[in-house]
């Protein structure tokens, strides 16, 4: 009698934590067989909700390592300061693309441009499939550089 209350609470134990563990684990492994749509919707909806200050719907963009630490950084800010920093992020921007997208398996690394009057920044966002959806699982640095021409100067002959 001892002995099958052992193994029935031992197999619970191995349940609980193996269901742990695939919690844990659920933004960190790919998905296989998703239809998690167009990777560089993500970047599109960042643009968007960063306008809007929407912090949670900014950090549902994010998974792994990368969200956890935009959540730190957060919680130490302070929910009105990392609104304010999403929306200063996005003010006097004159236009954002996608300038490229490479496929690394399970992993796509798109090419970003957010084009300022002075200057543009290009930056790098890898996204991977999370819960049915495509999240931003690394950030590349941020390469700010000023254009040849202002954006907004005139072309042609002035009349």
């Amino acid at each position: 009698m001892r002995l099958s209350r052992n193994l029935g609470a031992t197999a619970l134990t191995v349940a609980v934590l193996a269901a742990g563990l695939a919690v844990a684990l659920r933004d960190r492994l790919p998905e296989r067989g998703t239809d998690a749509g167009d990777p560089s919707d993500v970047f599109w909806e960042m643009v968007d909700v960063s306008r809007e200050g929407s912090t949670d719907a900014y950090l549902d963009l994010f998974a792994g390592e990368v969200r956890e630490q935009l959540e730190t950084v957060r919680d130490e800010m302070g929910e009105a300061a990392f609104q304010q920093y999403l929306r200063q992020r996005i003010a006097g921007l004159k236009g954002v693309a996608v300038t490229g997208r490479e496929d690394l398996g399970d992993t796509v690394r798109l090419e970003v441009e957010y084009v300022r009057e002075a200057s543009y920044e290009t930056q790098s966002l890898e996204l991977r499939a999370t819960r049915g959806r495509w999240r931003i699982v690394a950030l590349g640095p941020t390469h700010e550089r000023e254009p040849p021409v202002p954006y907004g100067t005139p072309v042609g002959p002035a009349e």
